[in-house]
């Protein structure tokens, strides 16, 4: 989560366009929008030595009720740290495919089809032994709306989503009666 593991902020601030221009009028017209989504990279076929458990664990200081309510009844749960969060390489980019594929990539993981490692330089494998495949991704507003992100790829084993505020609109979002606008700062 950007609001609780932090940000790659040099790479953000570099993204960024100016803000503060003149509006323009603009004619209206027609527009195309090709709806090809970017191809997922393979898997490495390199043999690696496989754990099944992590040398490192991040803590975030704060617990989300909703996932306790369901910890208690016997389900896992891990917190996951996507593209432009924590410590990647990425940085925030607001809910495009880098993002949401990275949430359906930790998907594809718990169900076999794609590797993950213990750390960036890949020198183990780890693989989720204890999960079933079946996924339930729950979030309050940036994290509820990563779990929408999701659940429109159709991923396969993302079984239900528990979205709380999550952004269903994002032309809404970012505009207001019609004026682009920067909620908590984030242009869009």
């Amino acid at each position: 989560s950007p609001y609780h593991l932090g940000i790659n902020e040099k790479a953000n601030d570099l993204a960024l366009h100016e803000m503060n221009v003149d509006l323009e009028k603009k004619d209206s017209h027609k527009i195309h929008v090709q709806g090809k989504l970017p191809q997922k990279r393979p898997s490495e076929t390199k043999e690696l030595p496989i754990v099944d458990k992590a040398p490192y664990r991040f803590t975030h200081g704060w617990t989300y009720s909703l996932n306790d309510y369901f910890l208690t009844r016997g389900f896992a749960s891990i917190y996951v740290a996507g593209v432009g969060t924590r410590g990647s390489n990425g940085f925030q980019t607001s809910g495009d495919y880098q993002q949401i594929y990275s949430m359906t990539a930790v998907i594809d993981w718990l169900n076999g089809r794609t590797r993950a490692y213990t750390s960036r330089k890949k020198t183990h494998e780890i693989k989720a032994t204890w999960a079933n495949g079946k996924v339930a991704m729950t979030g309050k507003s940036y994290l509820g709306t990563m779990a929408y992100g999701a659940a429109t790829t159709g991923v396969d084993g993302l079984e239900v989503i528990l979205a709380e505020a999550g952004i269903a609109s994002w032309y809404n979002y970012y505009r207001e009666n019609g004026l682009v606008r920067s909620p908590g700062g984030f242009p869009g």
